[in-house]
């Protein structure tokens, strides 16, 4: 039956498609195969552009995709402290980030993008040469920054489709399109506004819009300092990267648009729900160790993880004390914590169990699976969201905060601050979600929700985008809003005219 699924399901002609893949983490490299082998489901040709940078990426995971050929460019950063880059964001990521930390961080993820982007644009000629030859319909590229945009245009795709990682719209990418958001009904990514905003919610989320922290106006700052790099390398005469981000014809959210707060979009600015080949249910098998542990009577199973991206052993000895603490009176629970190292005081506790790795997804389906704390980073979200398992959640950076907001606003998880953790805060937050059926019962109602969809095509919302995008984009693109300027987008210099005029008018009644 799979055999005839493409034949069904193509709504546009076979495409070539280059993939750009920003390797910083693992997690991207996963979420970029998981759309590879979704594009060779749907019958394209696909061929990935991967730069590899922090030496963290192969975690034995990421398996390239059947059919799918991926080049992998290794980036060398001559400042030993970029290369080590990941290790301090990610002690970083647990503390409170003040703003002189924020600073530092965006000047050296900074430097580290547009020292990343030379690289990969003076990579070796032959290999550029073989790329141009395939004569790609299209690129997808994730938008961190500009530099997809030049390596398309020096292999000669001349339509990119920007996808993003997280759930969350950045404005220094949708701007580039002709969208703005509204910061008095919108919430930030980067914020912890929920959906209904109060007035100081909006006061916050304009000033999170309008911060000028280097860190959270890094895109911006980047995105200057990557164009002037490349306004060097190319002829006078050639568009600039500002020039070609006004020629990308779509955008791809990753995520289920059920999750995110509600906000208008246009049809080339949309979610592409859930990537990557569902493969038929069948019972899961689980390695020795993990079977014997989850097969020891209890009350049911809690998971304990903080993604892929944070490092455990970073942990503050508060924090992993709150937790032991807080666990310790959990003992009629079967309790799975994902640690890369020991943890004092949590080898007496029986029910307790430290793993260097939990297969996070196929646990959450299991009928005793009762709870998942976690950091709120998407693909967690999303998990805990199609398993219908309530959360505690604790987020640690970036998106995470708006992310437990979205989880918050279905009712389905408790916020803890990760600065203000004691063994009872801990305990409150997991027993009230435990013993709360209500969180339970949200939840399964979300997991129903997400299945709920206008046609169940398998990637329709994909296919479409990827037909938009090889059309006539002047019929269905904000051309008009794109070249607004602040001003001129929210009528300033109009409110300005018509009140000088009212004053005038005014002045003459008298």
């Amino acid at each position: 039956m799979w055999l005839f699924l493409p034949i069904l399901f193509i709504s546009c002609n076979a495409l070539k498609i280059l993939q750009i893949v920003p390797g910083f983490t693992n997690s991207h490299v996963l979420f970029n195969y998981r759309l590879a082998e979704t594009l060779k489901f749907l019958g394209h040709d696909v061929k990935m552009w991967t730069q590899m940078e922090m030496a963290m990426l192969d975690t034995g995971n990421n398996r390239l995709p059947e059919g799918v050929t991926e080049h992998r460019i290794a980036i060398h950063f001559k400042d030993k402290l970029k290369t080590e880059g990941l290790k301090v964001f990610q002690s970083l990521m647990f503390s409170a980030g003040d703003a002189y930390d924020l600073w530092w961080t965006g000047q050296e993820f900074k430097d580290m993008r547009v020292e990343a982007c030379a690289q990969m644009l003076n990579h070796d000629p032959e290999i550029f040469a073989q790329f141009q030859a395939e004569n790609f319909d299209l690129a997808i590229a994730h938008f961190h920054d500009l530099c997809p945009l030049a390596i398309a245009e020096k292999i000669g795709v001349k339509k990119v489709i920007w996808i993003t990682h997280g759930t969350s719209i950045y404005d220094f990418a949708a701007v580039q399109l002709g969208l703005r958001t509204l910061p008095a009904s919108v919430p930030h990514p980067l914020s912890s506004a929920g959906f209904t905003l109060s007035f100081w919610d909006r006061v916050f989320n304009l000033l999170w819009h309008l911060s000028l922290l280097d860190f959270v106006n890094l895109p911006q700052n980047l995105l200057y300092d990557e164009n002037e790099y490349y306004r060097g390398v190319v002829e006078a005469d050639k568009p600039d990267l500002w020039d070609l981000s006004k020629n990308v014809p779509a955008l791809l959210i990753n995520g289920e648009r059920m999750l995110d707060f509600p906000r208008p979009l246009p049809i080339h600015i949309t979610f592409s729900g859930e990537l990557g080949l569902k493969k038929a249910a069948k019972k899961v098998e689980f390695d020795e160790e993990l079977r014997t542990i989850l097969e020891q009577p209890s009350k049911g199973i809690i998971v304990f993880s903080l993604g892929t991206v944070s490092n455990t052993t970073n942990m503050p000895e508060q924090m992993i004390k709150s937790f032991v603490g807080a666990f310790a009176k959990l003992v009629d629970y079967t309790i799975l914590w994902r640690m890369e190292g020991k943890v004092e005081g949590a080898n007496s506790l029986k029910h307790v169990h430290l793993l260097k790795w939990i297969p996070q997804k196929d646990i959450m389906k299991l009928p005793n699976m009762k709870l998942l704390i976690a950091h709120g980073g998407y693909n967690s979200f999303l998990e805990t969201a199609q398993a219908g398992v309530p959360a505690v959640l604790m987020p640690l950076f970036a998106d995470q905060k708006i992310n437990a907001m979205r989880a918050q606003r279905f009712g389905i998880a408790r916020v803890v601050d990760k600065l203000h953790l004691t063994p009872e805060i801990v305990l409150e937050a997991v027993e009230d979600v435990l013993n709360d059926k209500s969180y339970t019962i949200r939840a399964k109602k979300l997991s129903q929700m997400l299945t709920d969809k206008p046609t169940n095509r398998p990637y329709s919302t994909l296919n479409y985008i990827l037909k938009l995008a090889t059309s006539d984009t002047k019929y269905y693109t904000l051309q008009a809003a794109q070249k607004l300027s602040f001003i001129e987008f929210y009528s300033l210099d109009v409110f300005v005219i018509v009140s000088f005029f009212i004053g005038v008018l005014s002045l003459d009644t008298r």
